[in-house]
């Protein structure tokens, strides 16, 4: 005791007696979904939102195959970009993926431009509503994408690529 020397008493925490309106209320703890996080779905690994709708090489080359490298709108050849028919993020339930059958060439002007089919909803229509002439309602979608809807049995190769051979109106 001798040792402990206070020339001031210890400070008494009193409590404040609060009115009803300002009681502070319990933080509500959110629970957000992690994007980063794979899904599961019926014991199968669902990649990734932004991995499934990236465009890959051999997908790229198929699209030039099947489309032709040329403008879709003016048949230019010149500053060709590749453009998903529907956008990635279209909408909660469609959200275009990097699937050939989704891919459609265009010059820079008729995709960005000011008359382009990010600022012009009817040419963004009639390129949907082609795509979806020649390939079926599914055009947008992926092997997971058709998995989930159950229209296909597995997510091999082979049975998305028989699903879509049947749609296909060409």
């Amino acid at each position: 005791m001798l040792n402990e020397f206070r020339p001031v008493p210890k400070p008494v925490k009193v409590e404040k007696k609060l009115k009803p309106y300002m009681k502070k209320r319990p933080k509500k703890m959110k629970r957000e979904k992690n994007p980063l996080k794979q899904e599961i779905y019926k014991g199968r690994t669902i990649p990734l939102k932004q991995q499934r709708g990236r465009i890959t090489t051999a997908e790229y080359n198929e699209a030039a195959r099947q489309h032709g490298e040329y403008c879709f709108f003016c048949g230019s050849t010149a500053n060709l970009e590749c453009h998903h028919v529907m956008p990635k993020g279209y909408s909660r339930i469609k959200s275009g993926r990097g699937v050939w059958r989704n891919l459609r060439f265009l010059c820079n002007s008729c995709h960005t431009g000011d008359d382009g089919v990010h600022n012009n909803a009817n040419k963004m229509k009639q390129l949907q509503d082609e795509h979806e002439r020649l390939y079926g309602e599914f055009f947008w979608c992926d092997v997971y994408d058709l998995f989930k809807m159950n229209l296909v049995p597995n997510t091999t190769k082979e049975a998305y690529q028989k699903f879509m051979k049947e749609q296909e109106r060409f």
